[in-house]
């Protein structure tokens, strides 16, 4: 590429060259020309000289004219140096040497930058193509694969992906305070002796690589923060977190299924359960409970589910109606030392909940005695309790993490629906 332009240039510079000296010649010939013809004009007074270009001229009396006549005054030798050069035709062909030159760079310089920005478009899409097929690799290696059960395609998740400290994805959660009675919408009615304030604070994402949300619990030091709730008890030492997807997501059948690590400490009551999605309508227990998994601080190695109903159709009535079917299972480790899958395969008229696979209970309308509202749409909720009377005493609890790798929902034996509001 640079001969090119080396010789571009040199070829440009002898054209240069060659108009310069034809300019001159032509320059010269016009002087001459009008040198020639001031020689022998008349004049007015004799001795007057005039200088023409580079031609001196005396006024001279010639019998009885006063003329102009050419004088000598040891100039004529500086007359301009021989001149030489290409002709018109040569210069031309010249000239279109170097556009064809230029032409050609051009077109060199066009494919070479075509040929990388095609490089470039290739390899973005192997790129692309590569990490789509890591994605669904990634995403068939992580689908549930239990025996009985026909786990299809994923219908929606949150990985929970994203700089260390922000806030979780509020088009998919909202993160609550707690009060007794549903208002607005349900998900923060708190039916339990919870010794915490719940804040929207204690939740952020860790902005690791695969992505993750935690719920901070820590005992009360300070000045509350900003965002805390009531305390719905007679004492509250703790502040935590909780968030749930009532009147932005809810579901209907699937396998939903949520990746945690379980915060460590007798008094933590961490827990993913769900709520019927019309509970501002019909009210609990009538709106149906399904605890996908509770675990007692004080003991770690238990996984616990369980179903809450009411005995009969009893909109807003509430708590002599109350009923519920509780199992649990011994996963063989603590729970609180690393992640585990905790599940609800929910299909019509039956629900079974999982611990890394492994079958807790099933429940149906025949073993469960009571009004089924259990084929009807659910949202979620993530939270860390703190309560002595189901994990154990808290005293020489001061705080905790509970660890929410992600949380999904796939279709499960053909059914399954996620209603995205």
């Amino acid at each position: 590429m640079h001969y090119y332009q080396e010789m571009a240039r040199v070829k440009l510079f002898r054209i240069s060259i060659s108009l310069a000296a034809i300019f001159f010649l032509l320059l010269s010939s016009v002087a001459t020309s009008q040198s020639a013809s001031v020689n022998g004009t008349v004049c007015s007074k004799i001795g007057d000289q005039r200088l023409e270009i580079r031609s001196l001229y005396t006024c001279t009396k010639v019998g009885t004219k006063l003329l102009w006549r050419f004088t000598d005054d040891n100039t004529s030798e500086l007359v301009p140096f021989p001149l030489s050069g290409p002709s018109w035709l040569e210069i031309a062909r010249e000239r279109e040497e170097i556009e064809r030159a230029i032409s050609e760079l051009r077109a060199k310089e066009a494919a070479e930058q075509k040929a990388k920005l095609d490089a470039e478009i290739a390899a973005a899409a192997l790129k692309a193509r590569q990490e789509a097929e890591a994605r669904a690799a990634k995403a068939e290696a992580e689908k549930p694969k239990i025996q009985g059960l026909t786990i299809g395609k994923l219908l929606w998740g949150d990985d929970f992906k994203g700089d260390k400290g922000s806030l979780i994805n509020s088009q998919n959660w909202s993160a609550r305070n707690c009060h007794r009675v549903p208002v607005s919408l349900g998900g923060g009615a708190c039916f339990d002796a919870e010794v915490v304030y719940y804040a929207p604070s204690a939740i952020a994402l860790d902005g690791s690589e695969d992505g993750a949300a935690v719920i901070s619990t820590n005992r009360i030091s300070g000045a509350l923060p900003a965002d805390a709730g009531k305390c719905l008890t007679n004492y509250c030492g703790f502040v935590s977190g909780r968030f749930d997807t009532h009147g932005k997501v809810a579901f209907q059948y699937g396998f939903i299924e949520a990746r945690i690590k379980m915060p460590k400490g007798s008094g933590n009551h961490p827990a993913f359960w769900m709520l019927g999605d019309n509970i501002n309508q019909v009210g609990w227990p009538t709106s149906g409970e399904m605890d996908i998994t509770e675990i007692r601080g004080n003991e770690p190695t238990i996984a616990t589910s369980a179903t809450h109903y009411s005995t009969s159709y009893a909109p807003n009535n509430c708590c002599s109606n109350h009923q519920y079917k509780v199992a649990s299972l011994r996963v063989g480790v603590d729970v609180t030392d690393g992640f585990h899958t905790y599940a609800v395969a929910w299909l019509p008229n039956s629900i079974s909940y999982y611990v890394d696979g492994r079958l807790i209970s099933t429940t149906t309308p025949q073993t469960l005695g009571g009004h089924w509202s259990f084929n009807d749409k659910f949202f979620l909720i993530l939270n860390n309790a703190v309560s002595a009377s189901f994990s154990g005493p808290w005293n020489n609890l001061f705080s905790s993490s509970m660890t929410i790798d992600w949380v999904r929902s796939y279709q499960l034996n053909g059914q399954g629906q996620v209603f995205i509001k």
